[in-house]
């Protein structure tokens, strides 16, 4: 077996260890093969039953998160609306910083897979999740349709060059309140986004921390589904 049908053969092929069934959808334990990380769940909406080709949102854990808790937060609103929900487990403690190549493996692997569309993938995370969801975002701008990171940051790296990145589609979700990622970063961010012409939207949470925003799960969707491009 040569190299290239080798490497897509540990695309291809995704190990699920265990699953839980429930009336509105089914959550899937699973990992990918190879040395790196590779653990996920996967969110199963009961409208995959169908077979209809459907979105996919890609939930980033924040700092020391697992990714159960992605999947707790998105899986309501995903079984309402038809939603695959993919939460990777980071490479290492939290996101920036390592390898975290694995997540774009998922992503390809389970579209092969599953009845996941792939010109309809959102890409989301909190905190250090929301900040490496700019990362992986700009890294596979082909991968993925539109970026909504949470209570995160743009690295300077990036929005140094944000003339020279692909045009995405971006919701910035922040709070007030949040002590972490202060929300002058967060409105700086969005208009240096705004001053390259990028598609931004932007929800100011009042009063809101650092973290998930429950609450603006369905303005975050509503936003994905109204894209042009979709």
């Amino acid at each position: 077996m040569n190299l290239n049908c080798l490497a897509l053969l540990l695309v291809e092929v995704v190990m699920a260890a265990s699953v839980v069934v429930a009336a509105d959808g089914e959550v899937v334990f699973g990992k990918l093969p190879g040395g790196l990380e590779g653990r996920y769940m996967l969110f199963v909406p009961p409208q995959a039953k169908a077979g209809l080709k459907l979105p996919l949102i890609v939930a980033l854990h924040g700092a020391g998160g697992k990714p159960d808790g992605p999947i707790q937060w998105w899986k309501t609103i995903a079984a309402e609306r038809g939603y695959f929900v993919l939460a990777p487990k980071s490479n290492g403690g939290t996101w920036p910083g390592g390898d975290q190549s694995h997540v774009a493996r998922m992503v390809v692997a389970l579209e092969r897979e599953r009845p996941i569309d792939p010109k309809r993938v959102l890409l989301t995370g909190v905190s250090d999740g929301g900040t490496w969801s700019y990362v992986l975002g700009f890294q596979d701008p082909k991968l993925f349709a539109a970026l909504a990171p949470i209570s995160g940051v743009m690295m300077r790296t990036i929005a140094g060059s944000l003339r020279m990145q692909p045009k995405m589609p971006i919701c910035v979700v922040h709070g007030t309140d949040d002590k972490v990622f202060i929300v002058a970063r967060a409105r700086a961010t969005v208009k240096a986004l705004k001053n390259e012409h990028y598609n931004v939207n932007y929800i100011e949470v009042a009063g809101g921390r650092h973290g998930w925003f429950r609450e603006q799960a369905a303005a975050i969707l509503d936003w994905f589904e109204k894209l042009p491009s979709l």
